[in-house]
């Protein structure tokens, strides 16, 4: 490259301009190198040509031979590859092979730039000219580590060979053999990158030297020990005259914000390729550099072994066996003190920095004058975790040193990154004010200091002139519009210019000799990054993105944060360490974006996860120990208590030994001391410190996504809600066939703690209880197909229907219209408790629980299986057509009870389904009689509403939905609206008229047949007979009036429907009467003798008319005498007092 040696203006050679240029571009190639030597090492994304087999002997000859590639060129020929090939192979390695002529390019124009700095003797000072010496430390540092990752590249050699063979002239591509010498010669110098970079560098090892040596000072000020941090209260807000809002000024802001993390790293790489620099006055700092880091970031998660690299380059030459025993020295101290030193100093940091977020919180006006000792503080934490993350990812098995990870083990990590998160977000929720504090003191302060100090300035004209722009920028800023963009970058840049202007040898003015115009510049240079640019800045000391390579590393500091209830509220930290990892990427390498972007989401969403999954686990055991011993509060436990007494004072009367005491209620309470913890303490402890982390963030925005933490755990509350309502529904202990479900005053009992233990939740996060009781306790009430598993509804409808079926079938289980429930007869199955499963009690807390939804869906179900019985019952009357059609045309004394009982098919079967029918709709009754208890006290006005609007309907209105709404608020309704739904197909025409009305006889003859039954007895303390046979009465109203419904709605009925109903049902009790007169009357000897319960029988007359709403005792009167029930009655009655008369002689 042609370099024009003619001494030009400083002005005319963009040292400035070129820095910041070639620093960016610098970066951006270090990512496209690493990004290539990464997916050539991954086989999924490595170039085909480089890892198949047939091209294996290829690669190694041109990796021993390169730069020579005949032998290569020749062997390739010989594989007779197609061009489609060859195509494919250019475009897998065209974008490597451009990378490698990018940094060709860069290399020259670095070197170009180096050159001209070393002829133009600039002088560098960290503390006078900050932005131009950290530019050169930066050009100089990424120069030196992007030639040692080109030699650590593995594949660079044959990608440059095979791309040059390859070469097809007609592909319109630049031709790669005019770089190909160029690139020979770069890769070659890389087989041992420092003896070429130090030649390199050599010309200008004076002003490397005297960068590094400015350095040194500013080295010793941040490399403290934790005793000389607490001597010097580094990073105190709090002096000992108290909190002030003065602020915190310093002459070199700048220096302030670098880690010493970053003056490690220039200062190693620095002295790496100037070892001539150090002389005996400046090795204490590159010695304590070198005990602070055996091993250096390269780039990312390359590191490189700085100890050997520079005992290699001091091998070279003669001379410096002394270094190489100081190296050594280096080496035993990193060993032996540094991790101890550095803990120190992570501890101290995190009290500083809890310090901080706890004073600018409850004082927010602190924040921007104490904003450089905030960022300060900051930028020492990043580096510590860098280091320590750097350290603790090694594997030292690989060198000689005597360390392990575990001296690199930190379990409060977490609480640091912590401190450095939350400063971040209060510095930008706060910006407006920090903005606002900064325009004033630019202008008040800085703009006035300016102009003093260039006031008889003796400055060139164009130094002159950048000056004077500096404060007619200062001086027009408008204080009082703190809302209007203000942009200070090309004032930023004017300041590099002017500080490459003048220091440079030939400069009329030294910037070196002006330390009060430096001085001032530089604090105006941080104050305007804190207007425009506070997002860069804390990128600048934040930056924690290269944990984006450590991810087993921060996967398991994250699993022993949750570990422990000291660290677990700050857990959420790690998924906001995930927001950094986008900040790795660079504009020059887009492939990477998509990768990282999706990995931190990811990521994130895992550490959310997590820790929502954790503070469930926790909830969950906290629960089970709450349910527990909210169980202990129910009568249940009262009447076990009392057993216990009584059976112990049976013990004592037979002087046996008594049993233990059952603990009661609150002695879990009692602790001799208040450190003492129980296992259900433990538990709570930690479900609220991983509740705690979860309420410190409301959003997170990750990658242009945006995260919710409290969603997290309201959608793992849901989950654990719903689950352990599901496991409580069946009592413990019996097999998968014998599942014994939960009484629903017990049930309900539990739900309520289990809904206390969900409400205590809100002392600790941001939650409302009352949306996740509303949807999860409103799923319980639909079906289970409706649901992502079982439900209340589903499940104790099921139970329910299944239990009451079965046992009344078998005759196990009577209703007792009296008591209002179902009760048990001796033969009763120990596993149904009749009586206490549907008591008022237990089906209005069942109600209570399942709610209109659940009940309705309770009563369609039941509805279901009545219609299978209905229809088998239909079937049998169409057997009996022909001979039901005589019996309802006939008179009684045409056909005596004998003939019937003889003639008639299955009437046994039919009857026993009308019992099962009749019993199932009591059931149904009660369950609506229950609801309608409820909903009177949780909604009375609107009970009142519903019952009002069905009383008062307008004839003309279809009565379904009024007669729905009042199922549904528990009113009984002449039709019910879930049989008329369920029969309605057996209503669709005329035949189906006359088949129930065929019924209707059918029910007629065969009740009297039951007199024969000794089952049909009717028991006086239920008010009903022992075989069910009162339920016929309410299953013949029930569906006389859901059966002339439907055909009033489809229109095979012209008549209105109370018409219709009295005519229907006046002529069912004309043949029903008839039947029992006929009993009576029984001219048949041997049948009077076997006839029983013709007293029973009789009664049943009576209950069907108070069942119905159709049928009046008038009608009664004309069809059956009152005088043979009085008797009836009278005989039942008398019966039972015998029954006990004879009990008590017995006894």
């Amino acid at each position: 490259m042609n370099i024009d040696n003619r001494p030009k203006p400083p002005s005319q050679q963009k040292l400035a301009e070129k820095l910041i240029i070639l620093n960016e571009r610098a970066q951006g190639l270090l990512t496209r190198l690493h990004y290539s030597k990464q997916s050539c090492e991954e086989g999924r994304t490595c170039p085909p040509c480089l890892t198949e087999k047939t091209f294996d002997s290829v690669v190694k000859t041109i990796t021993s031979k390169f730069p020579k590639l005949d032998r290569a060129r020749s062997s390739i020929q010989n594989m007779n590859l197609s061009n489609s090939t060859k195509n494919d192979m250019r475009q897998h390695l065209q974008v490597h092979y451009n990378t490698f002529v990018d940094i060709l390019e860069l290399k020259e124009y670095v070197m170009e730039l180096l050159t001209n700095i070393s002829v133009e003797a600039m002088s560098f000072d960290i503390r006078i000219n900050f932005s131009l010496t950290a530019n050169f430390l930066d050009i100089l540092c990424r120069y030196v580590k992007m030639i040692i990752l080109l030699g650590k590249h593995e594949h660079v050699k044959a990608i440059i060979g095979i791309y040059n063979i390859i070469y097809d002239p007609q592909c319109g591509e630049q031709d790669p053999s005019r770089d190909f010498h160029r690139l020979g010669n770069l890769v070659e110098s890389c087989d041992t990158p420092l003896k070429k970079l130090v030649d390199e560098i050599l010309p200008l090892s004076l002003r490397v030297g005297l960068a590094l040596k400015s350095l040194h000072n500013l080295h010793n000020e941040k490399n403290l020990h934790i005793n000389e941090m607490r001597d010097h209260s580094v990073y105190k807000l709090i002096s000992q005259n108290g909190l002030s809002a003065e602020p915190v000024v310093a002459p070199d802001p700048g220096c302030k914000m670098i880690s010493l993390e970053k003056l490690n790293e220039w200062i190693l790489y620095g002295y790496l390729v100037c070892p001539s620099q150090l002389n005996s006055s400046d090795q204490k700092a590159w010695k304590n550099a070198l005990s602070d880091s055996y091993i250096v970031t390269l780039f990312r998660d390359e590191v490189v072994n700085i100890h050997a690299m520079y005992i290699d380059v001091f091998e070279r030459y003669k001379g410096h066996r002394k270094l190489v025993q100081m190296v050594q020295e280096a080496a035993v101290s990193f060993a032996k003190d540094t991790y101890l030193k550095h803990q120190g100093r992570r501890n101290y940091l995190r009290l500083m920095l809890s310090e901080m977020i706890n004073i600018v919180t409850s004082s927010p006006g602190l924040i921007a004058p104490k904003l450089l000792l905030l960022l300060d503080a900051m930028s020492a934490a990043t580096g510590e975790v860098l280091w320590l993350v750097r350290n603790f990812a090694t594997d030292w098995r690989k060198y000689r040193v005597k360390v392990t990870q575990e001296n690199f083990n930190d379990p409060l990590m977490a609480q640091l990154l912590h401190g450095i998160d939350t400063l971040s977000r209060l510095i930008k929720t706060y910006h407006p004010i920090i903005k606002r504090y900064f325009l004033q003191y630019l202008k008040q302060n800085d703009c006035i200091e300016l102009r003093h100090i260039i006031q008889n300035f003796p400055a060139p004209e164009e130094e002159s002139l950048l000056l004077t722009s500096f404060i007619d920028k200062l001086g027009g800023l408008d204080i009082n519009n703190i809302d209007a963009v203000e942009d200070f970058k090309p004032l930023r840049i004017d300041w590099q210019r002017l500080q490459a202007y003048t220091n440079v040898s030939q400069s009329q003015l030294q910037l070196k000799q002006h330390e009060g115009l430096a001085v001032c510049m530089n604090t105006i240079e941080y104050h305007t990054r804190c207007v425009d640019s506070m997002d860069i800045l804390l990128k600048e000391v934040t930056d924690l993105s290269n944990l984006c390579f450590y991810q087993k590393f921060i996967q398991d500091s994250f699993q022993k944060c949750l570990e422990r209830s000291d660290t677990a509220p700050y857990s959420v930290v790690y998924a906001g360490v995930c927001s950094h990892f986008i900040n790795t990427c660079n504009d020059y390498c887009p492939e990477e974006h998509c990768f990282i972007g999706k990995k931190s989401i990811d990521l994130a969403n895992h550490f959310l996860d997590m820790t929502a999954r954790e503070a469930q686990r926790y909830l969950e055991h906290y629960c089970v120990e709450r349910l527990q011993m909210h169980m202990l509060t129910h009568p249940s436990f009262g009447a076990q208590l009392m057993a216990e007494a009584r059976n112990n004072k049976e013990r004592e009367a037979k002087k046996e030994r008594p049993a233990p005491p059952i603990p009661l209620p609150g002695a879990e309470s009692k602790k001799s001391r208040l450190e003492d913890m129980t296992q259900m303490d433990k538990n709570f402890a930690k479900m609220v410190s991983h509740l705690q982390a979860l309420n410190t963030l409301p959003n997170l925005v990750v990658w242009q996504h945006t995260f919710a933490p409290r969603e997290y755990i309201i959608h793992h509350l849901d989950e654990l809600f719903n689950r352990l309502i599901s496991q409580h529904i069946y009592q413990e202990g019996g097999g998968p066939l014998q599942k014994q479900i939960q009484l629903p005053s017990i049930m309900s009992h539990r739900l309520v703690g289990l809904m206390d233990v969900f409400r205590q939740l809100e002392s600790y996060i941001t939650l409302d209880t009352s949306r996740i009781f509303n949807v999860i306790l409103l799923q319980h009430t639909q079906p289970e197909e409706n649901t992502p598993g079982p439900t209340l509804a589903s499940q104790y409808t099921e139970w329910y229907l299944d239990k009451l079926e079965e046992h009344i079938k078998s005759g196990e289980v009577c209703y007792a219209p009296l008591r209002k429930c179902f009760v048990r007869k001796h033969q009763m199955a120990p596993n149904f408790n009749a009586e206490l499963y549907t008591n008022i009690a237990e089906l209005q807390a069942l109600a209570k629980m399942l709610g209109p939804y659940g009940i309705k869906f309770l009563g369609e179900k039941l509805m279901e299986r009545c219609e299978r019985h209905v229809h088998e019952m239909l079937s049998i009357v169409q057997e009996n057509k022909e001979f039901l059609i005589q019996l309802r045309a006939c008179t009684m004394d045409q056909f005596p009870t004998g003939m019937i009982s003889k003639q008639l098919k299955r009437h046994e079967i039919f009857l026993s389904h009308c019992i099962v029918v009749g019993a199932l709709f009591n059931f149904r009754r009660l369950t609506v009689s229950a609801l309608k208890s409820v909903v009177e006290k949780r909604a009375p006005f609107l009970q009142k509403c519903i019952l009002d609007y069905k009383t008062n309907i307008r004839p003309e209105v279809d009565p379904v939905i009024p007669d729905e709404m009042a199922t549904a608020a528990g009113f009984e309704v002449d039709a019910d609206p879930a049989l008329c739904a369920a029969i309605q197909k057996h209503c669709t025409n005329a035949s189906s008229e006359t088949l129930w009305t065929l019924f209707n006889v059918m029910v007629a003859v065969t009740l009297p047949l039951q007199s024969l039954d000794i089952n049909s007895v009717y028991r006086t303390p239920i008010e009903g007979h022992e075989n069910n046979l009162h339920c016929v009465s309410t299953a013949v109203t029930w569906l006389s009036a859901c059966v002339y419904t439907n055909l009033v709605r489809s229109g095979l009925e012209k008549e209105p429907l109370q018409v219709v109903l009295k005519e229907g049902m006046r002529e069912f009790l004309e043949k029903v009467s008839e039947r029992m007169l006929k009993l009576q009357l029984e001219e048949d000897k041997e049948l009077q003798k076997e006839i029983k319960q013709r007293d029973s029988l009789f009664i049943l007359l009576e209950k069907m008319v108070r069942d119905s709403n159709f049928i009046t005792y008038d009608m009664l009167e004309n069809n059956f005498p009152f005088t043979i029930l009085r008797n009836s009655f009278r005989a039942v009655y008398e019966n039972k007092k015998k029954k006990q008369q004879k009990n008590e002689n017995e006894i």
